[in-house]
Parts: structure tokens; sequence; C-alpha cells
């Protein structure tokens, strides 16, 4: 494996570097300057974790995939069992004065997995091949909803489909599996999900059914944060729905609506225009890269940033219910945001290889 700084994606880190400094500011805003300092000791140490993994090459961390998944999966258990509760949803679990929630570090070992498990085409030749990476995908899934964290399991779905028709997988299968998923949301409806979380959905559905300051309170004060910016913003530190505390969690989940009062329409949308440069760079690493494996991680790896920034944006302007997912790059987080550097140093790691042959064989992978 040849690794070259050449191949180095200086517009994609750039994006990234504006995305971070975004967050700083916004994080300042939303909550407290203390809130910002700390935001930036896990920028700090997000890039430490980006630089150190670009070293490994990723072809070797995939062959003990299977190992890291089984850890993370065994964390997500112990959540369960002893994880640190705030506002009702079980989610981290501590380590001294660190808390570390496994849900956000699942979501880059199931790229990993997954992206090992479609390697082999020869075991997912029929429908039924599919069973399996659909179960190492499922698992997970029910044990996140159980925290419960809604948000965060949804994700799981975009990364196993990305990776399943990157991987060659017959798009009638696929097409059977979106079917099979819209049967069972009854099934879903009345057993899995929780009261408020139902409530939530028809806040969305039908807004004049809820109390405005029951459950769709988080929904009406978001929608008069990103109404009340106009077209230029209120200007930075001066929003009246963050300042005030009108916002929920203005520094986590809805920090888009603190960028969209403050800022304005404009550049709420130059914002998001951003992460579409972020999305198309990742894409041309995909399409650009020889080696199957790291197609499908970078693949898995976009499906998930992209999956995640539509949903938090859309739930801040009302076109999707509400669910607790962050902003990637720009939302306070210590867990969020190291994961999300994880999967940029994946990313950049299979930009920055070549192989001198298109792809190594599926018996050297395994061995």
């Amino acid at each position: 494996m040849i690794v070259s700084l050449r191949n180095f994606d200086w517009l994609m880190f750039l994006v990234v570097c504006l995305f971070l400094v975004i967050s700083f500011f916004f994080v300042w805003s939303a909550a407290s300057e203390a809130y910002a300092f700390k935001q930036l000791v896990w920028i700090g140490v997000g890039v430490g974790v980006f630089s150190g993994l670009l070293i490994f090459d990723y072809f070797s961390v995939g062959k003990i995939s299977y190992i890291f998944y089984l850890i993370t999966l065994f964390c997500l258990f112990l959540v369960l069992l002893c994880g640190k509760t705030v506002y009702g949803a079980q989610r981290w679990l501590m380590a001294g004065p660190v808390s570390i929630q496994p849900s956000e570090i699942m979501k880059i070992v199931l790229v990993l997995t997954l992206s090992r498990c479609f390697m082999d085409k020869r075991s997912i030749s029929g429908f039924t091949g599919i069973i399996f990476p659909l179960a190492l995908t499922l698992l997970p899934m029910a044990l996140i909803i159980k925290q419960p964290d809604l948000g965060t399991s949804l994700i799981l779905l975009p990364i196993f489909f990305a990776i399943m028709f990157v991987s060659g997988v017959r798009i009638k299968y696929i097409f059977i599996l979106i079917t099979f998923g819209l049967a069972s949301i009854p099934l879903f409806w009345f057993f899995v999900l929780k009261s408020y979380q139902k409530s939530r959905v028809i806040s969305f559905l039908w807004p004049d059914t809820v109390s405005s300051w029951g459950e769709g309170y988080h929904r009406m004060q978001s929608l008069i944060a990103v109404g009340s910016g106009g077209s230029f913003g209120s200007g930075w530190g001066s929003g009246v729905q963050s300042q005030l505390n009108f916002l929920p969690q203005g520094h986590t989940d809805f920090i888009f609506s603190v960028v969209a009062e403050e800022w304005g329409f404009y550049r709420s949308c130059a914002i998001l225009c951003l992460y579409v440069v972020f999305l198309a760079c990742s894409i041309g690493i995909a399409v650009s890269t020889r080696d199957a494996y790291g197609r499908l991680i970078v693949a898995g790896f976009t499906a998930m940033f992209a999956s995640q920034v539509l949903i938090n944006v859309a739930m801040t302007i009302g076109l999707a219910p509400i669910t607790g997912l962050t902003l990637p790059f720009i939302s306070y987080g210590g867990s969020s945001l190291i994961s999300s550097f994880i999967a940029l140093s994946f990313m950049f790691n299979v930009r920055m290889r070549s192989r001198s042959r298109i792809a190594l064989s599926n018996k050297e992978f395994y061995e």
C-alpha cells in the first residue's frame, strides 16, 4: 500500500475546517463560552484521532472489524444495564470523567463490518445471503432504540442500503427489503415507539392536534427561530429564541435553528452548500478508488453523513419529526464529533492510498 500526501483532499479538509469554525462560534452563542472552549478541546482530540488513524491501513483495520463489532455491541448491552441517564435517555457509559456514547461508535463499526461482509459477493448471490448483514444491522438498531435513541438507530439503515447497493446486490432484493420495512411500520408504531416519540410524529403530521406547550414545543420553537432570522439574521449572539433559552438543546440537536436565526436564510444556505461540496468530495473518493473495500466504506460513511445532515436540517425546519440527531462537525458533543472525525479519517485513508493492482483478492483479505 502506497501512501501519498499528494492525494490528500485539501478541498474536503478546508470545508471541514469551516464547519469547525462555525461550530465554535455558534456553540458559544447557543450555550456559553465554557461550552465553546470544551468544544475546542474535543476538536483538538478529534484532529488528533483523525491524524493518528491515517497511519493505519484501512484494509488491515477491516480484517478485525468483526472484533470491533462484538466489542461495541457488548458496550451497547452495558449501556442498558448501567449506562448514564440524561433527560430520560440512557445512552452513555462513564469512563472516569468522560462519557462515551457507544451508539456513535457503532455507526463507524457497522460501516467497516458490513463492507467486509459484502466484500465476498459469492455469499450474497441470492436473497438469503442478505440475511446475515441485515441481522448485523438490526441487532444494534434494536439496542439503540431501547435506550431510547431513535435518531441514531435510523442512521444505520441508510448505511446498510448504501453499502448493499454499491456492492452490486440486485435492485429487486433492495425493493423487497423496503417493502417488508414499510409493511412492518404498524408493528413498529404499536410495539417499539414510546409515547413521546409517537407524539412527535403526530405533532409533525397533524400539528393542530397537539398543545403548543406540549409535544409540539420543540418543533414550534425551532420554526420560530428559523422564521425570525429572515434573509440576513439577527446577528451572532443576538437571537431571541436561543439567547432567552426558548429553544431546547440549541447547541446540540437544534444548532441549525440557531444558525438560521442569527445568520439568516442566505448564510444558512451557504452552510448547506458546504455540505453538498463535502458529500460531492466523498462520492468522488468512492468513484475514483480502485479498491472494492475502500469504495464500500466510503459509500457507507457518505450515506451516514448525508442522512444525518438531511434528517437534522429537515427536523429543524419542520419537514421531519423531531429526533435526537446532531449536525456533523457543527453540533456540540464529544462522541458525535470524534465519530465524525474517525469516519473522515477512513475516507481520507482511502483517498491517500493507491494499490499497485485494482484490489486484493478476497482470499488475501480474509487471511
